[in-house]
C-alpha cells in the first residue's frame, strides 16, 4: 500500500510540474506573440505601405496627444521616427533621417534633440520600441493614422487650424516610403517636414498647451 501512494504522489509531482511548465510555456509565448503582432517589421514582411501625405486632427486611436508632444509644440514641430532592434527598413532609412537633420543618434536608444532646420525650430524624437518609456512607445498606436501597425514610422506634428481652435495637426509616413532611392526618400522626408513647419507658422498664434 505504502509503495503504491508513493507512485501515486511521484506521478502527481511529475505531472503537476509538466501542466506547469506548460502554462507558463504558453504565458511566455503569448507574450512574445503579442508583441510581434503588435508591431511589424514591415520589410521583413516585405510590406512597403502606400504612403498619404495627409495632416489630420484625429488622433488614430482616439487618445489624447501626449504630454510630452503638447510641451514640444510650443517650441516649434515635431518629428518622431518609430524603430525597433529587428527592422531592415529602419536600417536603410537610419542613414536619411541622421543626414536630413545632421544628427547622429544610437539606434538602440530613446534619442531627442530641438534643432534649428529650414529656418525653423523642430523637435527630433527617436523612438525605439524595444528600449524606450512606454509613454513614448505607446504613442505609435496614436500616430498610426493608417493603422499600418509597423516601422520604421515618421511622424510630423504640427499646428492646424479647426473650427475656431488651434491643435495639434499631424501626418504619418511608413516603411521605405515607397520610393527606390536614397535621394527620393530624403526629398519626401524634407516635403514633409516643411509642410509642417509652413503650418505651424501659420498656426502658432493661436495654440493654447491645453488644448488638445
Amino acid at each position: 500500500m505504502k509503495k503504491i501512494i508513493a507512485i501515486q504522489i511521484t506521478i502527481f509531482v511529475l505531472t503537476s510540474g509538466t501542466l506547469m511548465g506548460l502554462f507558463l510555456y504558453h504565458n511566455i509565448y503569448d507574450e512574445v506573440q503579442l508583441k510581434i503582432v503588435s508591431v511589424l517589421c514591415l520589410s521583413c514582411i516585405k510590406l512597403n505601405p502606400k504612403t498619404h501625405i495627409q495632416f489630420i486632427f484625429q488622433t488614430a486611436n482616439h487618445k489624447a496627444h501626449p504630454d510630452f508632444v503638447l510641451e514640444n509644440l510650443t517650441k516649434g514641430p515635431l518629428f518622431i521616427y518609430y524603430t525597433q532592434d529587428a527592422c531592415h527598413g529602419c536600417e536603410i532609412m537610419d542613414p536619411i533621417i541622421k543626414d536630413v537633420f545632421n544628427i547622429n543618434f544610437d539606434k538602440k536608444s530613446f534619442f531627442y534633440k530641438t534643432v534649428f532646420l529650414y529656418n525653423s525650430n523642430i523637435t527630433f524624437i527617436h523612438i525605439n520600441l524595444d528600449h524606450s518609456p512606454s509613454e513614448m512607445t505607446n504613442s505609435l498606436f496614436i500616430y498610426d493614422k493608417d493603422h499600418v501597425g509597423g516601422v520604421p514610422m515618421f511622424v510630423v506634428v504640427t499646428l492646424g487650424y479647426d473650427f475656431d481652435v488651434v491643435k495639434p495637426y499631424y501626418t504619418s509616413a511608413y516603411g521605405t516610403l515607397d520610393l527606390d532611392t536614397y535621394e527620393e526618400r530624403k526629398e519626401a522626408l524634407a516635403d514633409m517636414i516643411l509642410d509642417g513647419i509652413e503650418l505651424y507658422k501659420q498656426n502658432q498664434a493661436g495654440f493654447r498647451i491645453e488644448e488638445r
